[in-house]
C-alpha cells in the first residue's frame, strides 16, 4: 500500500481524470459567454429573465461537467467510464515536481474564480438594470406611495359649457394648491387630462401615471350655486381614505376657500406634513372676481393647445382681459408674462416693454411669491435669453413649489442651455415622473439624449411620445432627422417620414426628403423635393434658433454643386447670399439699437445671419468667397458657441465646419469634428457615414478614427 497521504492521491486521481482541466476550461468558457450574454441583453434590450436563465444554466453546468469529467474519459474508442487508477499510476503523478503538478490546479482555481466573478458581475449589471427601467419606482416606494397623488379631472354634473368650463378651473386650481404641499408628489394636469372623457379602473389608472392616491370628484353649478363632492381614493384596495360633499354659494371667495378646505384634508389623509405658513396659503383667495377666474382658465386651456400664432395671441388676450377685471390677480399676472414672453421666444414679437412691464406690476402685488418668480425666471428665459438670472428665479420658486413640474420643467431647460446636462436631465426625468403623460416634455428629453450620445434612451423617449400624442409633427419630424444625421439609419428616416405625423402642416415634408435623397446621392431627386420647399424652413440641428435660417436655396446649391453642374449651383449660392447678406446688416443694425445688456438670443439672430452667409460663400466657390465665408462662419462662432448656449449653438458649429469643408479647409474641418464630438452635440453617424460632402475627407486616417471614437460614446 502506498504511503503517500490521501489528499494528495485525490488530487493527483483530479488530474489524472482531466477534472482540473475541465474546471480551467469551463470557467473561462462560462466567464466568456456571461459577457457576451449581458452585451447582447442590452444591446438587444431582451428581459432580464433571460440574462438570468442564461446565468443560471451556466453555473449549473459547472458541476454537473465536473462529474461527467470524473466519470468519464475520452479513448480511441471513443467516451466511455474511467477505469479505477493503479496505485503506481498516481504514485508517478505525485512523484512528479511541483512545477508540473502545481498549473493544472492553479489554472482550475483561475477558471472557478473566472465564472463566479463574471455570474457575479453579471447578476449586479441586472439589478442595476431594474433600477434603471423603473423610473417611477421612487415616486411609489413603500414610505412614500401613498403621497404620491393624481387630481383625476372633475365631472361636470350639469353639463353644460358654463359648468364645464368651471369644473376645468375648479380642478385646475386645486391641482396648483396641492403642488404647495412639499411632502406631496402631484401629478401634472397634463397628464390627467387624458382621462377626462374615460372611464377606466382607478387602480389602472394609479398604475399608469405612477400613484398611490387618487382624488376624483364631480361638480354642479345651478342657481348661484356650487355643489361638490370629491373623495381620496386608495387605489390598491378601491378604498376611500376620505370623502366630503360642499353645497355652497357661488363666488370666488366659495370657490377658493372649498379648495384649501380639500387641499388640507387631502394632505392630512396622506398623512403630509403642513407648517402652519403652508396651511395658511392652502385656500387663499386669488381673485374676488368670478369673471377674471374664468378667463384665467380660458387663458390656460388656450395654452394647452396652442399650435399657433392665432392661438398664442388669443392667450395673452384671455390673461389680459382677467387682469383687466381685477388688476390683483397675482397667478393671471404670473401666466400673462409667461404668454407674452412666449411670444417673443417664438419670434412673433420682438418688443419686451409689455412682458416687462407685467414683470414690473407682479413684483408689486406678490414680492417672493413663487408665481412671481417664476414669472420672473420665465421673462429672463423667453424674452431676453439671459440663462444665469432665470436660473436663479426659477430655483427661488422650485423651493416654493418643489412638486410643480412646469417649475421643473424650466429649471432644467434652462440648466441644458448653460451645459450643465448631468442637473438638467435628472430634473427633467423628474418632472416626467410628476407628468408622464406629457407628449412634449417626453419626446423633448430625447432629444436631450440624443445630443449626449444615449441614442438608444432618446428613440425609446421619442417613441413614448408620440406614442401620447401621434399629431406632434415637430417631433415626428427631429425623429426622422436624428435617425437620419446622427444614427445613420437612412431606412429608419424613410420609415418616420412615410408614417405622417403632421408633416405638411410645418412644411418639413420636402427638407426631410431632400436630406434623404441627398445623403444617398440622389441629387435630382434632392433638387426636386428642394425645389418644393417654401418659406423658411427647419436645418438639420433642432434647436429654435435653427427654425430661423432660409435653407432652400443653399440646398439647392449644394445638391448642384456636388452633382456636378456648378452654374447652377453658383447661380442658387448667389441667391442665398443676398439674402443672408441682408440678414446679417439687419441683425448687426439690431445690436447696435439694443440697449445693454444684449439679449443672449440677439447674438444668436446675427450668429444665424453670419453663418448662413459663411455658407453660402463657400458654396459659391468663387476667387475670394472661401476666405471670406471662413470669416463670416468663425464670427458666428464666436458670437453664439458652446458657451453662450449649449443647445443652440448646434446649428453654428454645425454649419462652421462644412463651411471649412467647402472652403478646402481639411484640417480646420476635421478639428471642428473632433471639438464637437467633445462634448454634447447633434453631430453623429449620418454625418460621418453617409453625408457625401465629407468624401474627400474619408481617406485621411484622423476622419477613419472619429468614427470608432462616436461609435464607442453612443449609449445604444
Amino acid at each position: 500500500m502506498s504511503e503517500i497521504p490521501g489528499y494528495q492521491r485525490f488530487f493527483a486521481e483530479l488530474k489524472r481524470r482531466e477534472v482540473f482541466r475541465v474546471a480551467a476550461v469551463y470557467g473561462a468558457v462560462g466567464f466568456v459567454v456571461l459577457q457576451v450574454a449581458d452585451l447582447l441583453a442590452e444591446g438587444l434590450a431582451l428581459p432580464d429573465v433571460v440574462l438570468r436563465t442564461a446565468t443560471f444554466l451556466v453555473l449549473i453546468g459547472f458541476p454537473i461537467a465536473l462529474v461527467l469529467a470524473w466519470a468519464y474519459e475520452r479513448t480511441a474508442e471513443g467516451v466511455k467510464r474511467t477505469d479505477p487508477a493503479a496505485t503506481a499510476e498516481l504514485d508517478a503523478i505525485v512523484a512528479q515536481p511541483a512545477s508540473k503538478r502545481w498549473p493544472a490546479g492553479l489554472l482550475a482555481l483561475v477558471g472557478v474564480i473566472a465564472l463566479v466573478a463574471g455570474a457575479w458581475w453579471v447578476g449586479r449589471s441586472s439589478a442595476t438594470g431594474d433600477a434603471a427601467a423603473a423610473p417611477e419606482a421612487e415616486i411609489v416606494a413603500d414610505g412614500e406611495a401613498r403621497q404620491a397623488v393624481a387630481v383625476l379631472p372633475f365631472s361636470d354634473l350639469a353639463d353644460t359649457d358654463e359648468s364645464r368650463a368651471f369644473a376645468l378651473g375648479l380642478h385646475d386650481d386645486l391641482m396648483t394648491q396641492l403642488t404647495r404641499v412639499p411632502d406631496l408628489k402631484v401629478t401634472s394636469r397634463t397628464s390627467v387630462m387624458a382621462y377626462q372623457d374615460e372611464s377606466r379602473p382607478i387602480r389602472e389608472i394609479a398604475d399608469e401615471l405612477g400613484v398611490g392616491s387618487i382624488v376624483e370628484g364631480g361638480v354642479r353649478t345651478s342657481g348661484g350655486r356650487v355643489r361638490l363632492n370629491v373623495q381620496l381614493i386608495d387605489p390598491a384596495t378601491d378604498e376611500h381614505l376620505w370623502a366630503e360633499t360642499y353645497d355652497r354659494e357661488l363666488t370666488a371667495e366659495t370657490v377658493f376657500e372649498i379648495q384649501g378646505e380639500i387641499a388640507r384634508a387631502v394632505a392630512t389623509a396622506l398623512e403630509a406634513e403642513l407648517s402652519e405658513e403652508t396651511g395658511a396659503a392652502l385656500g387663499a383667495v386669488l381673485t374676488d372676481d368670478i369673471e377674471a377666474w374664468n378667463a384665467y382658465h380660458e387663458g390656460k386651456l388656450l395654452e394647452e393647445v396652442s399650435n399657433d400664432a392665432e392661438i398664442e395671441y388669443r392667450t395673452v388676450a384671455a390673461f389680459e382681459r382677467a387682469v383687466e377685471l381685477d388688476p390683483g390677480f397675482v397667478a393671471a399676472w404670473a401666466r400673462l408674462v409667461r404668454a407674452q414672453s412666449w411670444l417673443i421666444r417664438r419670434g412673433l414679437e420682438t418688443d419686451t416693454i409689455p412682458a416687462r412691464r407685467s414683470v414690473d406690476r407682479l413684483r408689486d402685488l406678490d414680492p417672493g411669491g413663487a408665481d412671481a418668480l417664476f414669472a420672473e425666471g420665465v421673462y429672463r428665459y423667453y424674452a431676453q435669453a439671459d440663462y444665469e438670472a432665470a436660473l436663479a428665479a426659477l430655483q427661488q420658486a422650485r423651493s416654493l413649489r418643489p412638486s410643480d413640474p412646469e417649475i421643473l420643467q424650466h429649471v432644467g431647460w434652462v440648466l441644458r442651455r448653460l451645459g450643465r446636462w448631468d442637473e438638467a436631465i435628472s430634473l427633467l426625468d423628474r418632472a416626467i415622473q410628476l407628468d408622464p403623460r406629457n407628449a412634449s416634455l417626453i419626446w423633448n428629453q430625447g432629444l436631450n439624449n440624443y445630443q449626449l450620445s444615449r441614442y438608444g434612451t432618446g428613440g425609446s423617449q421619442y417613441e413614448i411620445g408620440l406614442s401620447l400624442d401621434v399629431k406632434i409633427g415637430v417631433a415626428g419630424a427631429f425623429k426622422a432627422e436624428l435617425e437620419l444625421f446622427t444614427e445613420g439609419d437612412s431606412a429608419a428616416a424613410r420609415r418616420t417620414l412615410g408614417e405622417g405625423f403632421a408633416y405638411e402642416a410645418l412644411g418639413v415634408s420636402e427638407g426631410i426628403e431632400n436630406w434623404l435623397a441627398y445623403m444617398n446621392r440622389d441629387y435630382e431627386s434632392a433638387i426636386e423635393a428642394a425645389g418644393r420647399m417654401t418659406g423658411e424652413e427647419a436645418g438639420v440641428a433642432t434647436s429654435s434658433t435653427s427654425r430661423r435660417h432660409h435653407s432652400r436655396p443653399m440646398r439647392l446649391a449644394l445638391a448642384y454643386r456636388l452633382s456636378g453642374d456648378a452654374d447652377s449651383a453658383r447661380d442658387w449660392a448667389d441667391s442665398a447670399r443676398d439674402w443672408a447678406d441682408s440678414a446679417v446688416a439687419l441683425a448687426t443694425a439690431a445690436l447696435e439699437l439694443r440697449p445693454d445688456p444684449i439679449p443672449r438670443d440677439q447674438f444668436g439672430v446675427t450668429a444665424v445671419a453670419h453663418a448662413d452667409l459663411g455658407l453660402s460663400l463657400a458654396l459659391r466657390g468663387g476667387p475670394g468667397d472661401a476666405e471670406e465665408a471662413v470669416r463670416h462662419a468663425r464670427e458666428a462662432d464666436r458670437l453664439f458657441n458652446y458657451e453662450v448656449d449649449a443647445t443652440d449653438s448646434n446649428l453654428i458649429a454645425w454649419f462652421l465646419l462644412r463651411t471649412y469643408v467647402l472652403a478646402g479647409r481639411p484640417d480646420d474641418a476635421i478639428a471642428q469634428m473632433e471639438e464637437m464630438l467633445s462634448r454634447p452635440s447633434f453631430l453623429g453617424l449620418g454625418d460621418l457615414k453617409l453625408d457625401p460632402l465629407y468624401d474627400g475627407l474619408r481617406d485621411d486616417p484622423r476622419f477613419q478614427a472619429l468614427i470608432p471614437q462616436l461609435e464607442q460614446m453612443i449609449e445604444w
